[in-house]
């Protein structure tokens, strides 16, 4: 009788209740896990991943803009028997993106900034105003003979999350420094700098190949806001880029073939370009990019033509934005991952990260205790 009843359990596997007596106390079906709480309304905790959530009718959940998936499971509460399904009921990313969104655009009107005014992009690139950018960020490291030196770009996302490229962790001593225009410039007061104390790179990033090629950092504090210091939003709408949109990257990367990295922030302007375009340029099918690209370029990409202006070394990490509109605040899409080496033109795409496509990641480890 018993092996019959688990049986029937295996063919329910949302129908599990920890608490039946025909079932023994280790059981746990494949796909489902338990969570910490009590009954309905109550906080728990999602063992898959740490993410908090409430206990709530499942049906309930869904149709409330929640999810119940957390890394691959379903989270039951105890209140779960066989007429009704609770689980571990978390509000979904994108709108947990949203709402911070609308957040750092209610900041960035509080701190007096106002929006940024678009000017036309010189062609090839061209210096960047003075806080046009307030989400990007310096990733430094302590050189032994010039001391903080730039090795990478970053997004500021939240008041004490960053976001970068996973390739710019071989050193995970980093400094960050916030607002910065000119890096010869200490501008004490203006352009903090902070520790980092967590570097997380994607779970799934594993080098040589390049994908997931995305990375969080959280530093010791918070941000203070400032017109010059803003987080930018995510892409919590997850739209595609599409063929042909315009877009900003900014960095302190090289400017040149020999040319060393600018101490002043560079802006440049690029256009995405479709991704089957991307895929049969020659280049991305060589011996060299089929080991590191082993599946092809996929949806986790955005291709981006950089044969006029573009990313260079430096620039690693930094965002590939999105024009902000009337909402003040800019949207990060991208985050620089490979291009060309020795900042030539070329025909050659270059390959960008695509932030939605980690949103749910992102979110998780940013607001894990957002309900």
């Amino acid at each position: 009788m018993v092996l019959e009843r688990v049986a029937l359990y295996d063919r329910m596997p949302f129908l599990i209740s920890t608490n039946d007596p025909w079932v023994d106390s280790n059981f746990r079906p494949l796909g489902t896990r338990s969570a910490a709480g009590q009954s309905l309304g109550t906080a728990c905790t999602r063992t898959a991943d740490g993410t908090k959530g409430v206990c709530r009718d499942l049906k309930d959940c869904l149709a409330g803009n929640g999810t119940s998936e957390a890394a691959g499971f379903v989270q039951l509460c105890p209140a779960t028997d066989l007429s009704r399904v609770v689980v571990c009921c978390r509000t979904r990313p994108e709108v947990i993106a949203k709402q911070k969104c609308r957040n750092w655009q209610l900041q960035r009107i509080r701190s007096g900034s106002r929006c940024t005014i678009t000017v036309p992009l010189v062609r090839g690139g061209s210096e960047a105003l003075v806080g046009q950018f307030p989400h990007i960020v310096s990733l430094l490291e302590q050189h032994p003979i010039h001391g903080l030196r730039h090795v990478c770009g970053g997004t500021l996302i939240a008041p004490n999350w960053v976001l970068t490229a996973a390739h710019c962790l071989q050193n995970t001593e980093l400094i960050v420094r916030l607002g910065a225009h000119d890096l010869r410039e200490p501008e004490e007061g203006i352009s903090p700098v902070v520790e980092v104390v967590n570097y997380i790179p994607h779970p799934e990033y594993r080098p040589p190949r390049s994908y997931n090629d995305i990375a969080l950092l959280k530093l010791r504090y918070k941000a203070p806001v400032r017109p010059r210091i803003q987080p930018a939003c995510l892409p919590y709408d997850r739209r595609r880029i599409g063929a042909g949109q315009k877009l900003i990257v900014a960095g302190w990367g090289k400017t040149g073939p020999g040319e060393p990295s600018s101490f002043v922030l560079q802006r440049a302007e690029v256009r995405s370009i479709s991704r089957l375009e991307c895929a049969r340029h020659p280049h991305h099918n060589n011996a060299q990019s089929v080991q590191i690209f082993p599946g092809g370029i996929t949806d986790s990409h955005i291709c981006v033509d950089e044969k006029d202006q573009g990313a260079c070394q430096g620039d690693s990490g930094g965002p590939l934005v999105r024009e902000p509109g009337d909402a003040c605040v800019q949207e990060v899409v991208g985050v620089v991952s490979r291009g060309v080496g020795g900042c030539v033109a070329s025909t050659i795409p270059a390959l960008y990260t695509r932030v939605s496509y980690y949103l749910d990641w992102i979110v998780d480890t940013v607001w894990k205790d957002e309900l």
